[in-house]
């Protein structure tokens, strides 16, 4: 059988070192492309060189390359004629992970890769930050994530795409939920490829949490803490808790400050504001239904606090099952301009970061 491996770096390195005990030098090829100028991939000095014939006639791609790299490398090969490809999981690079055939997973080469997505895991949250772009500060009740609904979307984004480069569960405040540990697997389970991170503020996180964090080590999940004035304090105690269970823990820069880019009255073109929006590749899954970003499936709340108007957004909320949807469709859906964008600015101000919840808002703290 002949396989052509692709990718670089340690995991190269090590997927190579399994191919060949387990199926010998002669039946693996290696690639070397170059990107913008950075080596995507490296030159086995034992391997033979593949082209477009070896890749077309080969038994298997492999693909073992960066997370970032994944979606480029496998439009290459694909252009290529390779017919059965699969890849190996980039947490496989790390120490205590031994490689076996059942490691390498399977890639449908014809859909294509969604980049990025969030999930609201909690809409509430313990902080309530004034001007919070996902309004968790003023909610006046408990808002919770489906599980069942999660898992059922996770496997209708398994037909869609053959992965997902970075999957986000935020809120409100992750560690809200009590479920929360179910949903890092469910994710983990649906798309193997993923960066999984949860976005927190860290303040609930507790010695005693031992299934969250266990699920989390186990599914190679990251914590991305957002370090407000109340978290700065706690950021040693959360380091320590994640370094005891091996969980990644990343933290922001202080936020000492919140941006306003909101125009509440909904009066800007979406095709003005749209192509500087830093959140226009932001997808955001709600309950069996998908959008740009968040505005459109969490404007509600804005406007029932406020006694503004519910406006038609059209086909902002996109039905994740709606018929003959296909993955690069969604993905053309995802990346236009939609009208809940009239309610952005192009420019935004700043304000000091504090608390402000329900009753102290005002709908002029979003005003860009």
């Amino acid at each position: 059988m002949s396989y052509v491996l692709y990718g670089s770096g340690p995991l190269l390195k090590k997927a190579y070192a399994y191919l060949c005990e387990a199926y010998g030098a002669e039946a693996v090829f290696s690639l070397e492309d170059v990107v913008d100028g950075v080596v995507l991939s490296e030159k086995l000095p034992e391997a033979q060189e593949a082209g477009a014939e070896e890749i077309a006639a080969a038994d298997a791609v492999i693909l073992a390359a960066e997370n970032a790299w994944m979606s480029y490398a496998l439009r290459r090969i694909a252009a290529a004629g390779a017919s059965v490809v699969c890849y190996l999981p980039y947490y496989y690079a790390l120490e205590g992970y031994e490689i076996s055939d059942d490691s390498f997973i399977g890639i449908d080469p014809t859909l294509p890769r969604l980049e990025y997505l969030e999930y609201h895991i909690s809409g509430h949250c313990n902080l309530k930050c004034k001007g919070c772009t996902h309004f968790s500060n003023i909610l006046t009740r408990e808002v919770f994530g489906d599980l069942e609904q999660f898992g059922r979307d996770m496997l209708r984004l398994q037909e869609l795409f053959w992965g997902i480069y970075k999957i986000r569960l935020l809120g409100g405040e992750p560690l809200l939920n009590p479920e929360l540990p179910h949903f890092v697997a469910a994710a983990r389970s649906a798309f193997p490829d993923a960066d999984i991170r949860v976005v927190s503020n860290g303040l609930l996180l507790r010695e005693d949490m031992e299934d969250l964090l266990d699920t989390m080590a186990a599914c190679e999940a990251g914590f991305d803490v957002s370090m407000y004035p109340p978290t700065k304090a706690a950021i040693g105690r959360m380091d320590s808790i994640c370094r005891a269970k091996g969980v990644s823990l990343y933290v922001t820069p202080e936020v000492t400050e919140f941006y306003a880019k909101m125009d509440p009255d909904g009066k800007q073109d979406p095709a003005a504001v749209y192509p500087s929006c830093p959140a226009r590749h932001c997808a955001f899954l709600g309950a069996g239904v998908i959008s740009t970003c968040a505005m459109p499936q969490l404007l509600p709340i804005f406007c029932e606090s406020f006694g503004k108007e519910m406006p038609e957004l059209g086909e902002d909320i996109i039905d994740l099952y709606e018929e003959g949807l296909s993955g690069e469709e969604l993905k053309r859906r995802l990346q236009s301009p939609m009208k809940s964008c009239r309610f952005c600015t192009p420019g935004q101000r700043s304000f000091p970061w504090q608390p402000a919840g329900p009753q102290v808002a005002s709908a002029e703290d979003w005003r860009g």
